[in-house]
């Protein structure tokens, strides 16, 4: 992938879901740092486990796009 190149927001969201996994492997934590994160952010039946999270990153999307710092 090119910086430029442009993916829907479901695989933005993938693809963070994907990063955060990769990351949380390669740092070798223990699963239950992670994994109540990395469980609401699967998908079942067409949308995530947890609707929140979901809501949470479109807000975060539009942020990014609208060049707004993240708030912690």
């Amino acid at each position: 992938m090119q910086a430029n190149d442009t993916i829907t927001l479901i695989e933005a969201y993938d693809a963070m879901r994907i990063f955060v996994e990769t990351v949380w492997r390669r740092m070798d934590k223990p699963q239950e740092e992670i994994a109540l994160l990395l469980a609401g952010l699967k998908w079942v039946d067409g949308s995530p486990v947890d609707p929140a999270m979901w809501q949470d990153w479109l807000a975060a999307a539009e942020g990014a796009k609208e060049g707004v710092a993240s708030q912690p």
